[in-house]
């Protein structure tokens, strides 16, 4: 088994839990995704299998959208149903302009702080294991984008909205935000993630389904992602041992695969100092191993 599926993990599975279903029913111990989805969200989820687990890093960095509800009245520790209520607060009325105004305010480039109860780690430890002892310490901000914010339905205490952002941003967070700038507190009570770079929900299946009808090869996946370059037998060859290729190879400069002429992606090359150096194996190319 080599290639992805793209799974619609259930509300209540860790991530990590996709992954093992996924090895006991193909017996493979190298199963990887991309893009942890917290226990109690929904939604697409990117899973690698074989020597594809070694492509998850081109599928680090794509933009993602979810469809959220942000319950509010309420502050729990971790901005999501999953955690006791710690504060509750009259809801202070709002209308749809207000929405979309505060809508219209955090679009755009950005800092968020990530919340305590996340997979950060901070000097080793992760910062969710800090939380649960009561700790909270310092994290610095990180740069986000917020692409796009769409109300989609809202009622006297509930607002669901669906949003397009960069790598790195925590919806939690962005609701918890959405009720500060409306003069309330808020925490998500569903959370759907709807499209990863260019994969969709719809095409998307139950782990528990999952068959090898349902793989998707490398280079059906990774060419979607990124630029591939079709090598000729002999550069394949070099490739596969890790040789810098010329500058030629790609004009446009940058990270790019390389594959051979039956679509066989080889390896990750970047661009740096006139030429591009090998940053890391896909595939073995006939018995040549990377």
């Amino acid at each position: 088994m080599n290639g992805f599926f793209l799974i619609d993990k259930k509300e209540g599975w860790t991530s990590r839990d996709v992954v093992t279903k996924i090895s006991h029913i193909f017996h493979e111990r190298k199963v990887g995704h991309s893009g942890t989805l917290d226990p109690f969200a929904t939604g697409l989820l990117v899973v690698s299998i074989g020597r594809a687990t070694k492509a998850n890093i081109c599928l680090d960095g794509l933009d993602k959208e979810y469809i959220a509800t942000l319950k509010l009245g309420g502050r729990t520790i971790s901005g999501d149903k999953t955690n006791e209520i710690l504060e509750t607060k009259e809801v202070k009325p709002f209308s749809k302009e207000d929405i979309e105004r505060v809508f219209k305010s955090l679009v755009g480039p950005q800092k968020q702080v990530p919340p305590m109860i996340s997979s950060v780690r901070y000097k080793g430890q992760k910062l969710y294991h800090l939380a649960l002892q009561g700790i909270e310490v310092d994290r610095p901000a990180r740069d986000i984008n917020i692409y796009e914010l769409e109300l989609l339905d809202f009622s006297e205490d509930t607002i669901t909205f669906r949003v397009s952002v960069s790598k790195g941003t925590y919806i939690r967070v962005l609701g918890e935000t959405i009720a500060e700038k409306l003069g309330n507190i808020g925490y998500l009570t569903t959370l759907r993630r709807t499209k990863v770079g260019p994969f969709k929900i719809e095409d998307a299946i139950d782990a528990l389904e999952v068959s090898e009808n349902n793989i998707l090869d490398n280079y059906e996946v990774l060419s979607k992602v990124m630029p591939v370059v079709i090598l000729n037998d002999k550069w394949a060859i070099h490739a596969s041992h890790g040789v810098n290729l010329k500058e030629n190879i790609y004009p446009n400069h940058g990270t790019i695969l390389v594959a051979d002429k039956n679509h066989m992606i080889i390896a990750i090359y970047k661009y740096e100092d006139g030429k591009y150096i090998c940053q890391r194996g896909i595939n073995d190319y006939g018995n040549n191993s990377i």
